[in-house]
């Protein structure tokens, strides 16, 4: 059974009071023990078949219906509104998930209902309307079982958008302060190695370094809020010159071809996150001695190539080198790696 038409059970109980209109046709003939005893012995017998079908699978609800029908035609001689039991099948019916077998279903109890009507002999305005009430039941109980579908189907969807936005939400603060604690982190153990070896042969200048540790914690820590609220990433011209400043600081020659500020902001700002972490890359892993940056800007795209002379290992997979492809991805961009006679060379583009 589909799962949404699982879900869907309604509440039996209110409909039970249209079982008034069995006994209907009393108000003008005076009914006799027999009918009296065959109406007590239908309504009993519907019932626990009526209750049970709103707990039943879309295979067996057809039973549940025919036993109804079957109701209606055995006390159809009789002066009852027998029709009544047709109309509860074919609401019953209606609740199948396929519009297709609710909509035959129900012009099939239909049919059967006016021939029934037919051969009692019974005035065609006893039961005529009832064949009309037949078919609108049953269209009403298509149409409500299809909107509390179309319902629970748009609640599974906005469920879904809700997940997916939690995930990427989360994946996108995972780059983030992997970014960013990387960069902070890098510069606060070189800043502190420097000042270590400075402290007694040049104390002035060592008090500069730890001044400088400092003001890359405080700066790191302003960082990470803003990568919580989702304001992290700055021009790509301040990111070009705090990743030089990152080189020299770890004793790594910097070489800068092309002009950041030619770059789109746009563009920018994703490109300004790849450097950061191809930088921090290549301080830790590398053990290169010069790092090229370049930038391009052309009609199509912005492009960044970050070149060293290191080892050949500074891109190893990982979250970093996995963060920036998923943010170029998501920007319309694309990452590529090559392997260098020595060192790396990565280049990222993105639209502009």
């Amino acid at each position: 059974m589909h799962p949404t038409q699982a879900r869907y059970r309604g509440t039996p109980w209110p409909w039970l009071v249209y079982l008034v209109f069995v006994p209907f046709p009393w108000l003008w003939a005076r009914p006799g023990p027999n009918t009296i005893l065959a109406a007590a012995v239908a309504v009993a017998i519907f019932l626990p078949v009526y209750l049970l079908s709103f707990r039943l699978s879309d295979r067996a609800m057809p039973v549940a219906a025919a036993a109804m029908v079957l109701i209606s035609l055995a006390v159809s001689p009789l002066p009852l509104g027998w029709t009544t039991f047709s109309i509860y099948a074919a609401a019953t019916i209606a609740r199948l998930h396929s519009r297709k077998h609710a909509a035959i279903g129900i012009v099939v109890i239909a049919l059967i209902t006016l021939a029934a009507g037919f051969l009692s002999r019974q005035p065609l305005a006893f039961w005529g309307p009832s064949v009309l009430f037949i078919v609108m039941t049953g269209v009403v109980t298509m149409s409500t079982v299809a909107f509390y579908e179309r319902t629970q189907a748009l609640l599974a969807s906005q469920e879904e958008v809700r997940r997916l936005a939690g995930t990427a939400e989360r994946e996108r603060i995972t780059r983030d302060l992997h970014d960013v604690i990387g960069r902070t982190l890098t510069l606060v153990a070189l800043k502190a190695d420097l000042a270590g070896r400075l402290v007694t042969r040049d104390p002035e200048v060592a008090r500069g370094e730890l001044a400088a540790i400092a003001e890359a914690a405080r700066s790191g820590l302003a960082e990470v809020r803003a990568a919580l609220a989702g304001q992290v990433g700055g021009s790509l011209a301040h990111e070009t010159s705090a990743s030089l400043a990152a080189l020299e600081t770890a004793g790594i020659e910097p070489i800068v071809m092309g002009d950041p500020a030619a770059v789109p902001a746009d563009a920018g700002a994703v490109l300004a996150m790849t450097l950061r972490e191809a930088v921090t890359n290549v301080i830790r892993h590398a053990g290169a001695r010069r790092c090229a940056i370049g930038f391009e800007a052309g009609p199509g795209d912005a492009r960044l190539v970050v070149e060293d002379d290191g080892v050949g290992v500074s891109f190893r997979e990982g979250n970093g080198l996995r963060g920036m492809r998923q943010r170029l991805v998501a920007a319309g961009g694309r990452l590529e790696l090559q392997a260098l006679q020595p060192g790396t060379r990565l280049e990222a583009s993105v639209p502009a």
